[in-house]
């Protein structure tokens, strides 16, 4: 783990505020604690994709839309490739963007035409839409 990954306690707590989230997905209280932990990790984890020189996060297309795979920890994100059915190889290629600046570069793929950003799928996969991201953090400081 890196010092600045997450422990397995924080990232527990991250699950059971996710778990409540999925109870109750309209309860402003649950979005708020779920999003606001998330917001203030100090990195957030993409899977790695395209060229070494200039790697761009996977995206994939979901249900809802296109997504962007976020994780809050390197071994989700590794979890997270495998699950899509990437190699090894494949998976540990990553990048681990701070916040707050993961925020705005995560928001910048709208332009892409992605539609959110999803977090640690397959286990959680908690949303929220991209063009939202940005207020959904400013009301959250």
């Amino acid at each position: 783990m890196t010092a600045s990954a997450p422990t397995p306690a924080r990232l527990a707590g991250i699950d059971r505020l996710a778990e409540r989230l999925r109870a109750d997905s309209a309860d402003p209280a649950a979005i708020a604690s779920l999003w606001g932990a998330v917001l203030r990790l100090d990195r957030w984890y993409f899977i790695a994709r395209g060229p070494e020189a200039s790697p761009s996060p996977y995206v994939a297309q979901l249900r809802s839309g296109s997504m962007l795979f976020a994780f809050t920890s390197p071994e989700r994100a590794a979890i997270g490739a495998r699950n899509a059915n990437l190699t090894e190889q494949e998976a540990a290629r990553q990048l681990s963007v701070p916040l707050p600046r993961a925020v705005e570069w995560a928001a910048s793929f709208t332009a892409a035409g992605v539609k959110g950003i999803v977090f640690d799928t397959p286990a959680q996969s908690y949303w929220v839409p991209l063009a939202n991201l940005v207020g959904l953090r400013d009301r959250l400081q």
